[in-house]
């Protein structure tokens, strides 16, 4: 099973190694990847937290809120991904498990 991964062209397949001058680029992609991934996943975690906060209340809901609310999600998602937060990033660990599925060498630093 060798189906190519999304956005780092046909060369780096699942279990095909990268070549080495194309592997900096390409670990350059999966970073971006895997902090895109984390982002999406923060996002989808605060629009549950959202979702089982009561909405019943003194004020009631203007018009855009849930767009506004929406779009408020995901760029503090993006933040907290942005932030590079060590031996718990999740990003990172996203990043090493597919650089290891990748067939890239693990000595590569992060």
């Amino acid at each position: 099973m060798t189906a190519p991964i999304s956005g780092l062209g046909a060369s780096a397949s699942v279990g095909a190694p990268v070549t080495a001058p194309n592997r900096d680029r390409h670990e350059a992609k999966l970073k971006e990847s895997a902090k895109q991934l984390e982002a999406l996943f923060v996002q989808q975690l605060f629009t549950a937290m959202r979702a089982n906060v009561p909405t019943d209340g003194i004020l009631e809901k203007g018009p855009g809120e849930d767009l506004f609310t929406s779009m408020l999600d995901q760029k503090v998602a993006e933040t907290v991904a942005a932030r590079d937060r060590g031996p718990a990033d999740l990003s990172a660990s996203l990043f090493d498990a597919l650089r290891q599925r990748l067939g890239s060498p693990a000595d590569t630093p992060r």
